[in-house]
């Protein structure tokens, strides 16, 4: 009964990362052990998030690598149409200047000449799909930067916070390892109405 209603302990407590020190550890030696478990914390956390974002990075790259060798393409057909278009347009040019005019031929150079646009246009939507793409993943990098900064300021925050808690001891924790009654003897003196104790031991 003793033990339970006057034993008192002050420990040392970061409830956040679930860190606790007796009342012989240092603040320091403390804020070292909280500074630790925030790291682990921190680094678990960032890695996780890394490969969520690694992953998103890697999924648009293959994309971004397709796209590139789909421009190639595009602008090699390009380049042929160009001088399948130059071509027609130079036999229908002949055409005229030795008076052999042919339907054949018009028809023919308006064929070149959409398929000429078509062919453009195709390199022009590969461009702007790797414009894109490109944007996308520069903005990853960024959103993964600043995420990383914020969970290692939310942690170096977190770390600094101690606070002292005073635990007290439950009955069922105190064990009684010793017991004994200790006797100190005393004479009782009676002078007329008055009563005095003195003590029947001596100490030292």
């Amino acid at each position: 009964e003793w033990a339970y209603h006057t034993s008192r302990v002050t420990v040392k407590a970061n409830e956040s990362l679930k860190v606790y020190a007796g009342p012989d550890v240092s603040q320091g030696e403390f804020r070292e052990m909280a500074g630790e478990a925030a790291r682990e914390q921190r680094d678990k956390e960032i890695d996780k998030y890394s490969k969520t974002i690694d992953h998103k990075i890697a999924s648009l790259e293959t994309k971004l690598k397709r796209e590139e060798r789909e421009l190639e393409q595009d602008e090699t057909k390009h380049s042929q149409r160009k001088m399948e278009e130059m071509g027609t347009a130079a036999e229908s040019i002949f055409g005229l200047f030795t008076g052999r005019k042919s339907s054949r031929r018009v028809s023919s150079a308006l064929t070149k000449r959409r398929l000429t646009a078509q062919a453009k246009s195709d390199v022009e939507e590969s461009l702007q799909e790797i414009e894109d793409l490109k944007k996308q993943i520069e903005e990853l990098e960024k959103e993964r930067s600043q995420a990383i900064k914020d969970i290692e300021e939310r942690w170096s925050e977190l770390s600094s916070q101690v606070e002292d808690i005073t635990v007290t001891p439950y009955k069922k924790d105190i064990h009684v390892e010793l017991f004994g009654i200790a006797w100190f003897p005393y004479y009782l003196i009676e002078e007329g109405e008055q009563t005095s104790e003195l003590p029947a031991f001596q100490t030292g």
